[in-house]
């Protein structure tokens, strides 16, 4: 696969009479946008507000962001809105410091926020990028994972919708992205280097997926084996984040920063395998034969020497990852985990749920407990209280405008668990 990936620059955002692009200004035509995610009847109440970079603004009831794409050729999103077909090969367009947001109104535990200036500038990439907000109401008797479902397709419409804007405009830059096939003369040339697959875990069935939720080429993943991927069809729209937000979101799959760190060392003191999608199951049993049949296709089918694991969730995808960083090592694949941790007793070993005696490279991503203070801001977009959140006793809420004292875990793109996060911890 070959994918070329333009990219045209966003600085801010403003509504006006056309959707486009120009002098790194989004133009959106409001009007416009809203009649195109209006074709959703599961969705009502439907507004669309922008954020820029600086502004004393809050965004919150975030249930998950989108980076604009387009393929001009191909499908969009695929399996979302857009029919299946083939992704990760061709043009794809990206506008570039641009977000779409979609805020969940229902009651949850785990949506998400974010300040466009202050402290947490610091830790969130969205308090840097030029927000599209849609806010919306479920319909009458629209029950959640319908709404959830709805939601991800106004994301993905209104993110298509911007990236056409920019497919239009002269990109700012543009890459090459692919892998040469094994047996070919450029691939010969890093035979010598150490071949390094990447074992993602897409879901966790600790929170049972719903039918209807599309994941992977709009599939729920609720049964998936783990399945060779080329890392191209993760970057360009294959993969979307699961109605659980914790800890990822659809823009950080777009521009995975384990994928493209590992495109980044290609050739130069790596080779990069290919990349493995798994998930936590449910069961015991489950787990153990994902954790076997992903080290048999990374030596078997990649011919990895190491391994990169990432999760997803919360205490149950810890077991599977340590399971599967097992099972590897019993194959004489050398492994890395990239995982965050938990309070604990301050050591890596005592932050996890299960630590198996086999990891010795364990990169953490910061603490979940870690919290910030959050100063009081002039406007939000959302709704007008916080909470409660997870681990948060009931009627725990706070007023979205006010200081709020929030775990990193809430605050947008700063808790990633792909390994893109500012946080981390050092054990001595």
């Amino acid at each position: 696969m070959r994918l070329e990936l333009r990219a045209a620059a966003v600085k801010r955002a403003v509504f006006g009479a056309a959707t486009g692009l120009q002098d790194a200004t989004l133009t959106v035509a409001r009007e416009e946008l809203r009649a195109i995610l209006g074709v959703d009847s599961r969705l009502a109440e439907l507004e669309i507000e922008l954020a820029n970079p600086g502004e004393d603004c809050r965004i919150t009831d975030i249930f998950d962001v989108f980076e604009p794409r387009f393929r001009s050729a191909g499908r969009n999103f695929p399996g979302v809105i857009e029919p299946i077909g083939r992704v990760g090969d061709g043009l794809t367009t990206a506008a570039r410091g641009a977000a779409v947001m979609v805020l969940n109104s229902m009651a949850d535990r785990y949506k998400l926020t974010v300040d466009m200036c202050g402290p947490s500038a610091d830790f969130s990439p969205y308090s840097h990028t030029a927000n599209l907000c849609i806010r919306s109401q479920p319909a009458a008797g629209v029950e959640r994972p319908d709404y959830y479902r709805a939601l991800k397709e106004a994301g993905v419409r209104a993110a298509t919708y911007l990236g056409a804007a920019a497919s239009r405009t002269t990109p700012d830059t543009a890459e090459i992205i692919g892998l040469d096939l094994p047996g070919t003369q450029s691939a010969g040339r890093e035979q010598a280097l150490p071949r390094v697959a990447y074992i993602y875990m897409l879901a966790s069935q600790q929170m049972p997926t719903e039918a209807i939720e599309p994941i992977l080429y709009g599939d729920n993943v609720r049964t998936l084996l783990p399945t060779v991927l080329h890392p191209n069809e993760v970057l360009d729209g294959a993969v979307i984040a699961p109605y659980w937000n914790f800890g990822g979101d659809t823009f950080t799959i777009q521009n995975h920063p384990m994928i493209r760190e590992l495109y980044r060392r290609h050739g130069r003191d790596l080779t990069f395998a290919g990349v493995i999608g798994t998930i936590a199951a449910e069961t015991e049993a489950g787990r153990t034969r994902s954790a076997v049949m992903a080290a048999n296709l990374a030596r078997d089918t990649l011919g990895a020497d190491a391994v990169v694991l990432t999760k997803y969730g919360g205490g149950i995808p810890e077991s599977a990852t340590m399971e599967t960083y097992d099972a590897c090592e019993a194959l004489g694949i050398k492994g890395t985990i990239v995982i965050w941790t938990h309070g604990g007793d301050g050591r890596i070993e005592g932050a996890l749920t299960f630590m198996s005696p086999r990891a010795d490279a364990v990169v953490s991503c910061g603490i979940n407990e870690q919290a910030i203070d959050l100063p009081p801001v002039a406007r939000v977009i959302g709704s007008s209280t916080i909470g409660p959140l997870i681990m948060e006793a009931e009627g725990e809420t706070r007023p979205s405008n006010g200081p709020i004292h929030l775990r990193f875990l809430f605050l947008a793109g700063a808790s990633d668990q792909l390994g893109g996060g500012r946080r981390s911890i050092e054990e001595y």
